[in-house]
């Protein structure tokens, strides 16, 4: 008999046993009891419920066998149960869904406060009510977002009135029209508060600023966007995360930030997107000596289209070697070179370590002169910063004062990603030079040893001669065929060079040719040389493959899968 077939009859006698029994039960005057057909079409008629009821304490039973969370301390299983929340979506039915899992995980979360944390004017009057019912004594999340009734506020805001102020964690509140009530609420009860999620999407000419009472503890999560905070507010230290985000109005003096920052040594994420004054608002002028800001915790760090005093104030300042993304960009309008000091390299190189696509590019721009941008892909999350997940990576321009320069930074770079361990995840970099004259960034090739993809353009040529060289070099300086590999970048599939001249034309032919006799020798016996297996693709400036296909190449590539460029 299958399990669902035991549960069906379980569940059949035991409404057939319970009705026998109420119909003992019945007075002798009473109508005669109904006949067993009788029973059976009427639990027939709730075999389905019954069938789900029985099949759910099935679950429940072999969830509660199975699961070593079950056997946990409560408070660990509380901690792992809250961890597993997505909070930026929390509702009551997804906590009812948890529950359904264990008896033990439905007890757990039943009897928890620390689950029934939110209110949400979006869930409605009948969870609010379970919350509060849930919650009695414990922190309480307001939220106050998305689109409304008149009445839903009034409903709202009636819930929230019966609130103490000493529960108050965290708001979550978008500015609206009709929430004038709310904001004066909390500018009278956030004296406790000490998350913001605030945000002004009206687009009016004068954003909302909120005026947070200046005594109570310090705040720990800021994200604003659009709307002013009080910033010399002593409640701003030891924040975890600030991010500022479509400010024209109410912008932070660059003196405020810095006393944020500096006091703050425990900050994850700092972001500044889209922050420009608009022509009421002024900027004071950077101050000209002041110490450096050291973030050892920080994870994210973005200026995304900041006004340039502000970049130009802050930026240079900052010490941080864990950042796992980088992002300073903007348009011509906006963006702020960094210097290309020890500083820098130090800032960007764990997210380089952790990227697996990079961009290395060199150019003039009209009014910044020489730079080289760094990117690769990552992601600043759009989410409320609480529980954004950005994506690793690094955009970033940098000011080259000289060609001279150069290879100083490079050797910076080299010590800076060393301090990480050395070997990158990167299995693919693009180099771009337009038109300079600029130095290989050979040291960061010797930290890439997973790099299956090389594209290489240099408009200028006069940098193939020396990739090809390393390329070419073999780590052992012994026999030119040994059982093992010691070229560099071993697992490199696609290497595409090009350029729009090639002053050293023939030094070029000579120099691949050695590449292709030494790293892909031709063996006796039609035997592949292991580095020509992995090598797939291979494109080469036209005039450099017409001087290679005129000569003969002792190589156990194949020449004829050359491409032209």
């Amino acid at each position: 008999m299958s399990t669902e077939q035991q549960i069906v009859e379980n569940a059949v006698l035991a409404y057939l046993k319970l009705s026998t029994n109420q119909n003992l039960a019945t007075d002798h005057d009473a109508l005669e009891p109904k006949s067993e057909q009788d029973a059976i079409i009427d639990a027939l008629e709730h075999i389905g419920n019954l069938f789900f009821k029985n099949a759910a304490k099935l679950r429940r039973t072999q969830n509660l066998e199975h699961s070593p969370l079950c056997n946990l301390p409560q408070e660990l299983l509380v901690e792992i149960l809250l961890l597993s929340i997505d909070w930026c979506w929390w509702n009551v039915e997804k906590l009812r869904t948890l529950a359904s899992v264990s008896t033990i995980w439905r007890d757990t979360i039943i009897s928890c406060n620390r689950f029934w944390s939110v209110m949400d004017i979006a869930a409605g009057e009948e969870a609010r009510r379970i919350t509060m019912k849930r919650n009695q004594g414990g922190a309480m999340d307001l939220w106050l977002w998305g689109t409304f009734s008149l009445s839903g506020l009034k409903s709202f805001m009636s819930d929230v009135g019966s609130i103490h102020r000493t529960r108050l964690r965290s708001v979550l509140y978008e500015h609206g029209w009709n929430t004038g009530e709310f904001m004066e609420y909390l500018q009278n009860e956030s004296s406790n508060v000490i998350d913001l999620f605030l945000g002004d999407f009206r687009g009016n000419r004068m954003a909302a600023s909120l005026d947070i009472a200046s005594d109570g503890p310090n705040l720990r999560h800021v994200d604003t966007r659009g709307m002013g905070l009080p910033w010399h507010s002593p409640r701003f230290t030891n924040l975890h995360t600030i991010s500022l985000t479509d400010f024209k109005y109410h912008i932070p003096q660059i003196t405020d930030l810095y006393a944020i920052l500096s006091s703050s040594p425990e900050l994850e994420r700092f972001c500044m997107i889209n922050i420009g004054p608009s022509e009421d608002e002024s900027l004071e002028s950077p101050p000209a000596f002041v110490r450096p800001i050291h973030l050892p915790q920080l994870k994210t760090l973005a200026f995304s289209h900041v006004a340039t005093g502000i970049g130009q104030g802050i930026l240079p300042l900052i010490r941080a070697s864990s950042c796992r993304t980088v992002v300073i960009d903007g348009d011509r309008d906006f963006v702020v070179a960094l210097e290309p000091q020890e500083a820098t390299t130090q800032l960007i190189a764990k997210a380089m370590v952790l990227s697996n696509f990079l961009e290395v590019g060199a150019g003039v721009e009209e009014d910044d002169g020489a730079c080289i941008w760094i990117r690769s892909e990552p992601t600043i999350d759009n989410n409320w910063a609480c529980w954004a997940r950005d994506r690793p990576g690094v955009n970033v321009k940098l000011a080259v004062p000289s060609a001279e320069d150069i290879p100083r930074l490079w050797e910076y770079l080299g010590n800076a990603l060393r301090i990480h361990g050395g070997a990158t995840g990167i299995d693919s970099i693009e180099v771009e030079w337009a038109g300079q004259i600029i130095p290989f960034p050979f040291t960061l090739l010797e930290h890439c040893p997973a790099l299956t993809s090389l594209r290489f353009n240099d408009n200028a040529g006069t940098t193939l001669y020396p990739l090809i060289q390393f390329l070419g070099r073999n780590g052992l300086k012994g026999s030119v065929i040994n059982s093992e590999s010691h070229f560099p970048l071993p697992k490199l599939g696609s290497l595409s060079l090009s350029g729009q001249m090639i002053p050293n034309l023939e030094a070029c032919v000579s120099g691949t040719k050695e590449l292709l006799e030494r790293r892909y020798p031709a063996l006796r016996e039609g035997v592949v040389s292991g580095d020509a297996q992995v090598l797939k693709h291979l494109y080469l400036p036209s005039p450099l493959v017409d001087a290679l296909q005129q000569g003969g190449v002792a190589t156990s590539f194949n020449m004829e899968e050359i491409q032209a460029l």
